[in-house]
């Protein structure tokens, strides 16, 4: 990586601290985290800094926005002057929704995906979507993507100039919402890639 690309992802990871709080990916990692290829963190996402060593992460992982690790409970430190520790395993090609939370000992199997607003608390198998507080599983992942891709066939579908990544204007926001009124759509929008954490 050239001199110019590192002062670049130097930059975007003070904006980022900056604007959401967030340490830098790679602060993480030079702290001991495990991260596969092609990672993708978006915005006000937080790992364990005090225990981030025990976090790895596989290939092919996507991070939404909110989404927060703790591989430590403080929860008897008063009592006991221990720290309870475990650690996270994340496995290749995870999906982990907006705002949920990954408790420590727990491991994530490949291919699964964590819903929105879940908090893992044990172990979540391979190919399996799961949800909820506690995250239980709720199905099989290549169910819910053929699910999906047969809803994709049947509902509205907008290009990318109908998303922050296009030429959406107000003309267009005012027609997606229109069409959205009462039922679901889906839009094209970039792949996210680890040159974008």
């Amino acid at each position: 990586m050239g001199l110019k690309r590192k002062l670049v992802k130097v930059m975007a990871g003070i904006a980022r601290f900056i604007q959401y709080g967030d340490l830098p990916t790679w602060y993480y990692e030079k702290k001991g985290m495990k991260i596969g290829k092609n990672f993708c963190r978006q915005g006000s996402t937080k790992f364990d800094i005090t225990n981030c060593w025990l976090i790895s992460f596989g290939d092919n992982v996507t991070v939404a926005n909110k989404v927060q690790l703790l591989a430590h409970d403080d929860t008897m430190v008063e009592e006991l002057g221990y720290r309870k520790i475990g650690t996270i395993k994340i496995g290749n090609n995870v999906f982990l929704g907006a705002s949920s939370t990954i408790l420590l000992n727990t491991r994530i199997g490949d291919n699964a995906i964590i819903a929105a607003g879940s908090v893992v608390t044990r172990d979540i198998p391979e190919n399996c979507v799961a949800a909820g507080v506690p995250a239980k599983v709720i199905g099989k992942t290549d169910e819910y993507i053929l699910k999906n891709a047969k809803l994709l066939k049947e509902k509205h579908n907008f290009d990318i100039n109908y998303s922050v990544y296009g030429k959406i204007n107000d003309a267009k926001k005012k027609e997606m919402q229109e069409i959205l009124k009462e039922d679901i759509g889906f839009v094209k929008i970039k792949k996210f890639s680890a040159e974008d954490n």
